[in-house]
């Protein structure tokens, strides 16, 4: 018989809250009979050989897995232990390896690869069908950082039997070849592949719904053609390809190794009223049968039954047929009987059912039902109730059923009609539920109880008044309660009502003046009592009257002193700075500096201490010239750059002064002077500075570029202004180097006339060469325009 192969994928995946959780209790055989077994299939040999921590059961409700129960193999471990395949993926190389062999027929299948860690499971099966399937999902931590390498895990489901030539692995790719890392990834054949990140930048990495393995299929079928009611063996096996690192798994979905069944017989209780699920309360519960058949071109089928059991049929429950029918094309039949009330006390009873009818191979196979019928016991009901530690307390009362059948109502007292009730008594209280038992039609009434206790009133006794003459006197306080509860807490608080660093009954206090001390103290079932102690001080504070900071001068004498009041007379004094032992002191500090003098008085309790500063200030005296002009004869701006300066006097150096604070001054010489700036505070303290200055000499010589000498009046000459010359020369020049004129006269005046008559309009050139007043000696050159 030739094999055919169905891969088909199942889309789609959950993405709810879920994770993987896996289990290694059951034995590889419980594994494959209890997990993996589904209808139509029966095994027998199963062998096992991996590492024992390599298989076990699995749940994935909710994961992106697509398969919720089952059984998977890896070439690592099952167990959670940070390598495992349990969500959230957390890592790029989750592995173990187990040390174990890999498989040749693996190999074989991977270009002949070294493959490690296998783990093999293979059993005998017989299908009812002629065709068998199951259902899973092949996953890896391979993925994607070695697809396409050698490192190429791979896994296999070999068939062989009957109709199949050789060893047959039916888990392939529609082209035919085998499920492996490289076959099936983000880049080839991803529509079977679901990228499940990398472990490092993963988006799924916080969440539980994901797997630890970094990609795996969807949900895969792997079908082929049998023979019915042939044996045939299978082999699943999975394995590391080229080293033992880094894991692959495959998961079998719970139930789905099945071959199709065409007929199925099941039972449904109108109740339960048992945990069995096949117990009939007599008089009380019904039980229907639902014959259910698949397929095309149904025939017309009579399924006899046979009926057998210590119960009678027709007599200890209604009568069930010998047979029953389906017509051509009819799917489903149902029928239903009772369990009947005989009035008798009878013993468990029993019912067997067989229904003969033959399976896909045309083999007689039979479906049983077994039913037990049971004598109902009459009900009884106690309310469990007991009792509380305080009023108030929160307690649940249940109401205990034993015997009947049900289902039950119940109605409390309190208008509840729960089968237990919380309730917060505060004094003793009885509470009562009445019991319908609806399948016996009975009302059954109980009471319970719920103590509560009666505490007395909490009494304190606390230490009496405190009365000491000092200060910082150290004493116990202490409480002693009585009544309420017990198991007491303490609060301690002072008359400011601020919380003491007190929880026991005794508390260690210092005062350093009167103090009411308050006690509140809370039984363990949250009643309070309060109380205190005052602590009495008849002396007054201790307080000092001190000199009051004060401004000196650097290195001036004063005195400091201290007046105590308050405490208890005959002071004792220590100046810190130089263990001066009277109430006063004298200083002369050149910085601003801080006095400490600490105080005692005759109860040597405690000391107090007062600071006195003296702050030592003076005067920085400065300026600068703020004038960009200095020459003699102008006014001379002087801007003071003092600190902390309340006066000034300045001298000029030229026998002139001044009180201003920005003063001016105009210097008749030119040369170098001495100015001089003293600076006085507030307090009378002096600085002063010295600076030169160079005053220039002044002088000014203004030749006009333009005349007019044939013009009346006005511009008519040629001449320059003075100030500060002593002589001047010059001479004009026309542009072709001609002498138009010259003069030594410091008063010149040219008129324009050369060799008798007014020389031509235009441009003239001069030169004049002048002594200052000081002996300086200038040139100046320019142009002149005539103009006529």
């Amino acid at each position: 018989m030739k094999v055919t192969l169905l891969f088909i994928s199942l889309l789609g995946c959950i993405y709810a809250s879920g994770q993987l959780v896996t289990n290694t209790s059951q034995s590889p055989n419980a594994l494959v009979q209890n997990v993996l077994l589904g209808p139509g299939v029966t095994v027998s040999n199963i062998q096992y050989n991996g590492s024992p921590t390599a298989i076990g059961s699995f749940t994935a409700t909710n994961t992106n897995l697509g398969i919720e129960s089952g059984i998977i193999m890896t070439t690592g471990t099952v167990i959670n232990n940070d390598e495992g395949p349990q969500g959230p993926n957390d890592k790029d190389n989750a592995g173990f390896d187990n040390g174990t062999p890999g498989l040749n027929l693996l190999s074989n299948l991977v270009n002949g690869i070294t493959t490690y860690n296998a783990s093999i499971l293979e059993f005998d099966f017989v299908p009812l069908a002629d065709t068998v399937s199951f259902n899973y999902v092949f996953a890896s931590e391979e993925y994607p950082e070695f697809v396409g390498s050698e490192f190429n895990d791979v896994f296999a489901f070999f068939i062989s039997g009957p109709g199949i030539v050789g060893q047959q692995n039916i888990a392939r790719l529609p082209n035919g070849s085998p499920v492996t890392i490289n076959n099936v990834n983000s880049g080839s054949n991803s529509s079977y592949f679901v990228n499940n990140g990398d472990g490092q930048s993963s988006p799924y990495n916080s969440s539980p719904t994901f797997i630890q393995y970094d990609g795996f299929t969807n949900v895969l079928k792997a079908v082929s053609k049998v023979e019915c009611g042939e044996q045939y063996h299978l082999i699943i096996a999975v394995a590391d390809a080229g080293d033992g690192l880094w894991d692959s798994g495959i998961f079998l979905e719970a139930n789905s190794l099945s071959s199709n069944v065409e007929m199925n017989i099941t039972k449904t209780l109108s109740y339960q009223a048992y945990p069995q699920d096949n117990a009939l309360a007599e008089g009380c519960v019904s039980s229907t049968i639902t014959i259910e058949r698949s397929g095309t071109n149904l025939p017309a089928i009579t399924i006899p039954i046979s009926i057998t059991g210590s119960a009678s049929n027709g007599v200890d429950y209604t009568t069930i047929p010998n047979s029953i029918s389906l017509s051509e094309g009819q799917t489903i039949a149902q029928f239903t009987f009772e369990a009947l009330n005989d009035a008798q006390i009878d013993p468990d009873e029993t019912i067997e059912l067989n229904f003969i009818t033959e399976d896909a191979c045309g083999n007689q196979i039979l479906f049983p039902l077994d039913f037990i019928i049971k004598e109902p016991t009459p009900i009884s009901v106690t309310v469990e109730s007991g009792g509380v530690l305080c009023p108030g307390d929160d307690l649940e009362v249940i109401a205990n059923i034993t015997g009947g059948v049900g289902p039950f109502n119940y109605s409390w007292n309190t208008g509840e009609t729960t089968s237990s009730i919380f309730v917060t008594p505060t004094s003793t209280s009885t509470y009562t539920v009445t019991v319908q038992d609806i399948c016996l039609l009975s009302l059954t009434t109980a009471n319970g109880t719920v103590s509560v206790p009666v505490y007395l009133p909490i009494s304190l006794n606390t230490t009496p008044p405190i009365t000491e003459i000092c200060p910082y006197i150290p004493y116990n306080i202490e409480v002693n309660a009585s009544g309420g509860a017990g198991n007491y807490t303490y609060k301690w608080t002072n008359s400011i009502d601020t919380l003491i660093n007190g929880i026991d009954s005794i508390l260690n206090v210092i005062p350093n003046v009167t103090t009411n001390y308050f006690i509140q103290v809370t039984d363990q079932c949250g009643e309070v009592q309060t109380g205190s102690t005052l602590y009495t001080i008849t002396s007054p504070p201790l307080t000092l009257n001190l000199k009051e900071d004060t401004l000196i001068c650097p290195g001036d004498p004063i005195e400091l002193w201290i007046e105590p009041q308050g405490g208890v007379p005959d002071y004792k004094y220590i100046w810190e700075h130089n263990l001066d032992t009277s109430n006063t002191t004298i200083v002369s500090p050149y910085s601003t500096t801080q006095y400490r003098i600490i105080v005692s008085d005759s109860c040597q309790t405690f000391t107090i201490d007062g600071n006195i500063e003296v702050e030592v200030t003076e005067p920085i005296a400065d300026f600068d010239v703020n004038s960009a002009l200095v020459f003699n004869g102008l006014p001379i701006s002087f801007r003071n750059l003092t600190v902390g300066g309340f006066t000034y006097f300045w001298d000029f150096g030229d026998s002139q002064t001044s009180l201003l604070t920005n003063p001016y001054n105009t210097y008749e010489d030119y040369g170098e002077f001495e100015i001089s700036l003293i600076a006085t505070n507030e307090i009378g303290c002096i600085d002063s500075v010295t600076k030169k200055i160079d005053i220039e000499e002044a002088y000014y010589v203004y030749i006009p570029n333009t005349f007019t000498p044939d013009r009346g009046r006005y511009n008519s000459t040629f001449s320059a202004v003075t100030t500060g010359i002593n002589s001047l020369s010059i001479t004009i020049f026309n542009r072709w180097g001609e002498l138009m004129f010259e003069s030594d006269d410091l008063n010149f005046k040219w008129n324009g006339i050369y060799k008798g008559v007014i020389a031509q309009q235009g441009i003239y050139i001069y030169k004049a060469s002048c002594v200052s007043n000081s002996g300086k000696e200038l040139d100046y050159y320019g142009h002149i325009n005539l103009l006529k």
